[in-house]
């Protein structure tokens, strides 16, 4: 019998460059594409134009939510990204600490974007950050029509605005941004870190709350799950053997898999704090983080209603 055919969509990470060689699926033929996260997610929500591809998390349950999703999600993290780091501040507007954000104005790029799910969230329960006490200046519109939350307020910058000027001159008094801005690379005094050492505050959030934040999950078209249920199992089966080939090689010391020369002293503190399975796919061992992003994704209006873990991913995979 031929393989199935399909086409997928995943951004160039080593936990997914084993699915192009080496690794194939169950009776299907991928035919693997490479492109940024956000051209996949355009291209995806909009035209549906692979069969399989990453999705942001916080695109999934916005869709999930709406009640019309085009996708069935499959539980496998190709993107987790610990998020204390993109918090930033002008020394001249007197903020020294976390809760000193309240009432001030604050740049971001996108309401809605798992990153500032994450940070917020994060800044709300653990620091007493009061998100609808902000005013929020943002790049551009949501690329979907998210309702802010009540109180909450939001303007935008206009085209002659940079977020890293705004910043730097004081006219806004903190960003939440996921790549340093221009700014801050560039060495200006003012601009500093909330978290100098994000590296110690991230794994103390992480041993006190068990939380490794995830920001992007696998989703295959609903017409071809429909068609052919079994894919779905095929399809994530075979990210579980490239995760766990990709876990090898950077374990490896034989000859260095990434361009790291501290590599095996990483891996070794990797292993150290995360234990063995540092980066789990599947329900059970990301239950706890999941039911978090669900629960900042409803309180910041991504979603109407807080959604259950089950509801994201498919069922034929729900007891991973």
């Amino acid at each position: 019998m031929t393989d199935l055919l399909l086409t997928a969509a995943f951004g160039d990470y080593d936990r997914t460059r084993f699915l192009d060689r080496q690794i194939y699926p169950e009776g299907l033929e991928l035919r693997i594409v490479r492109l940024s996260p956000s051209d996949i997610f355009h291209r995806m929500c909009n035209y549906l134009e692979f069969d399989v591809s990453e999705m942001s998390l916080g695109a999934h349950c916005y869709l999930i939510g709406r009640g019309d999703s085009p996708f069935v999600g499959i539980p496998a993290f190709p993107s987790r990204a610990f998020r204390h780091s993109m918090v930033y501040y002008n020394a001249a507007s007197g903020i020294r600490k976390p809760d000193d954000l309240n009432g001030k104005r604050i740049a971001i790029r996108e309401w809605g974007m798992t990153a500032l799910v994450w940070i917020l969230g994060i800044l709300g329960e653990e620091y007493g950050v009061d998100l609808c006490s902000i005013d929020w200046v943002a790049v551009k519109k949501p690329r979907v029509p998210i309702v802010m939350p009540e109180g909450a307020r939001i303007r935008y910058m206009n085209p002659t605005q940079t977020l890293s000027d705004m910043l730097a001159s004081g006219e806004v008094d903190a960003a939440l941004i996921h790549q340093a801005p221009a700014c801050f690379a560039g060495g200006a005094a003012d601009v500093q870190r909330m978290f100098p050492d994000y590296k110690t505050a991230e794994i103390e959030y992480y041993r006190r709350t068990g939380i490794h934040p995830i920001m992007h999950c696998v989703v295959l078209r609903k017409d071809r799950h429909q068609e052919s249920p079994w894919v779905l199992r095929s399809i994530y089966e075979t990210l579980l053997k490239a995760r766990q080939k990709t876990m090898a090689a950077l374990s490896n010391t034989q000859a260095l898999a990434a361009m790291i020369p501290m590599l095996p002293a990483f891996m070794e503190e990797t292993v150290q704090v995360f234990g063995k399975d540092f980066w789990p796919y599947g329900l059970t061992a990301n239950r706890h983080t999941l039911e978090k992003l669900v629960l900042y994704a409803f309180q910041q209006g991504l979603t109407p209603r807080l959604l259950s873990i089950e509801e994201l991913f498919g069922e034929s995979v729900r007891n991973h």
